[in-house]
């Protein structure tokens, strides 16, 4: 494995010159299947059927608390299906999770964007489709209370609650734009409004409160999720854009260790069992420390900026906020 010491590359911070194992491209050049992921994907369906069909005996409270850590996970599990896997079949390793469990976006969109993510210039808000930042431009004719909207979406505790409704709205706003002149994502959205209407069927027949799915696996799942991108990126000048944060085996989990998160940039076609390993090959907390950073777990990421803010909303490597 060769790695360039510079860590100024963009975009896509790519340090590798031919990794190990995996190709250097947005997906792996898959010769075999990935048994573990098919484990997990195994396992969330068993645990998503049995809360469903038999959420009515157990407590509000817990069966919100389930469907949220299923959320979180089958969010993962679609992100390692975007990267091709678990096997060499893509329409198979579709169709392990395009069911529209998360009711807001279909598959294929998260997918068009995500990989777009992927090669833009990180966290530049003109070209990254998945930055939290904004441009000057947009900054100077935001009216106070959408900036106030946008100060606190810069904090944790903004992220996990008015977070989802906003990265929707802006995926929603963008795709209807889009709707007259894009076929693909015409249909993209047909096809899922077709299958929200079942799966809200499905829901109704298990005798599932909507709501409680939605607090719960909608709304939880996608709360969880900004959990683990809230500092995954920053628009530093100097270094990498990309951060990590180590955690215990329940985020790692849930996350499918996409918190090891320049690892995964270096290596999008890594499996997400491989990341650990391929973390310490790569030294990536040395090169990480100096750019977006390292976080000792989400306690640490809490502490930090639960109420203040991580960064500032307007893009800095631009333009800086006048107070």
């Amino acid at each position: 494995m060769c790695v360039n010491a510079s860590a100024s590359c963009r975009p896509g911070e790519r340090l590798l010159c031919r990794p190990v194992s995996v190709n250097d491209g947005q997906t792996k050049n898959a010769v075999a299947t990935d048994w573990p992921t098919i484990v997990v994907v195994t396992l969330f369906w068993a645990l998503f059927v049995a809360t469903v069909r038999e959420g009515h005996r157990l407590s509000t409270v817990l069966v919100v608390a389930a469907l949220a850590v299923l959320g979180g996970l089958y969010m993962s599990l679609q992100h390692e299906t975007i990267h091709g896997h678990p096997t060499p079949f893509p329409r198979f390793n579709w169709l392990l999770t395009s069911a529209p469990l998360g009711v807001m976006l279909p598959l294929d969109r998260y997918r068009d964007t995500h990989l777009a993510h992927h090669r833009a210039d990180l966290t530049n808000p003109i070209d990254d489709p998945e930055s939290h930042y904004v441009t000057p431009e947009a900054w100077s004719i935001a009216s106070g209370p959408h900036r106030l909207v946008l100060r606190v979406n810069r904090t944790m505790a903004g992220r996990l609650t008015i977070g989802p409704l906003l990265s929707t709205v802006r995926m929603w706003r963008g795709d209807f734009s889009r709707l007259r002149h894009r076929p693909d994502v015409r249909r993209a959205w047909i096809l899922h409004v077709v299958a929200v209407t079942a799966l809200i069927l499905i829901l109704r027949a298990a005798g599932l409160p909507l709501w409680i799915y939605m607090l719960g696996f909608v709304f939880g799942g996608a709360s969880l999720t900004a959990l683990r991108s809230f500092v995954e990126h920053a628009a530093v000048d100097n270094g990498v854009r990309s951060a990590m944060v180590h955690t215990g085996w329940f985020f790692s989990l849930i996350f499918l260790n996409n918190n090891l998160h320049y690892t995964h940039h270096q290596l999008p076609g890594a499996s997400w069992f491989r990341l650990a390993k391929l973390t310490h090959t790569l030294d990536a907390e040395t090169i990480v420390t100096d750019g977006a950073g390292v976080y000792r777990g989400y306690r640490d990421v809490a502490r930090r900026f639960l109420f203040r803010p991580f960064g500032q909303p307007v893009y800095p490597l631009r333009v800086t906020i006048d107070e």
